[in-house]
């Protein structure tokens, strides 16, 4: 077939004109099917948020509500106690190593006993009368309104040593040691009710102070512990 003559002498060609209206019924197509993908894409989203609301339960608030106005109150408190003492440790021990509960309300501090203790004795190593006052003194700050707290002292022992202080526990020095740490802070102002003393098998020549803070409208404990 042959091609058209157009004015001037220039031929036209019938098959430049197919080429072109088959690009055109290809972007027709391809147009067609994105609009057909975000539609169903916008169906799918509606029937997984009407699945959600079905199963979850969940209703959406009206009106906005401020939050409880002391509800962050304590949370804030606790951690600036937590903070204060664990700092205070840091500085005075460089050896301490100090952990703070994934709650934000326990402190576990763990010193070698030798820096604490004079060398197999029950005599605390003089020197340390300003670390003991200043942890006192962040304790019973009668500033801070609302909190409670407890201080629990440990001595770790070998972890098969616990029959030799089951036959003669006011004989071992571990337990001599955390009664006198005890009647320390307790000169320096810290309720004898507030504390508590014992052993931790497995830890031996390590020295563990504990120190839980308490909602004391609520007595909450922190249960969420530390790892191991």
């Amino acid at each position: 077939m042959a091609a058209a003559q157009q004015p001037g002498g220039r031929r036209s060609d019938p098959n430049i004109v197919a080429l072109l209206s088959l690009k055109l019924l290809l972007l027709g197509f391809f147009i067609l099917l994105n609009a057909l993908s975000q539609y169903e894409e916008d169906r799918a989203r509606k029937v997984l948020e009407s699945v959600n609301e079905a199963f979850n339960g969940r209703v959406d608030a009206l009106e906005s509500h401020a939050p409880y106005p002391a509800g962050l109150g304590p949370f804030e408190e606790t951690a600036a106690l937590i903070g204060s003492v664990g700092r205070l440790f840091r500085s005075q021990i460089p050896a301490v190593r100090s952990e703070v509960s994934a709650g934000g309300a326990r402190l576990r501090l763990e010193v070698p006993a030798e820096t604490l203790f004079q060398p197999a004795a029950a005599k605390l190593r003089p020197g340390h009368d300003l670390l003991l006052r200043r942890f006192a003194g962040a304790l019973t700050d009668d500033g801070r309104v609302g909190l409670d707290y407890e201080v629990e002292l440990l001595h770790g022992v070998p972890a098969g040593d616990t029959a030799r202080l089951a036959a003669a526990p006011s004989e071992a020095v571990e337990v001599g040691r955390m009664g006198a740490l005890a009647r320390a802070f307790a000169r320096r102002g810290v309720p004898v009710e507030k504390l508590s003393i014992g052993t931790l098998p497995g830890r031996p020549g390590k020295v563990v102070l504990v120190v839980q803070v308490y909602d004391a409208r609520r007595r909450a404990p922190d249960y969420l512990g530390f790892a191991e």
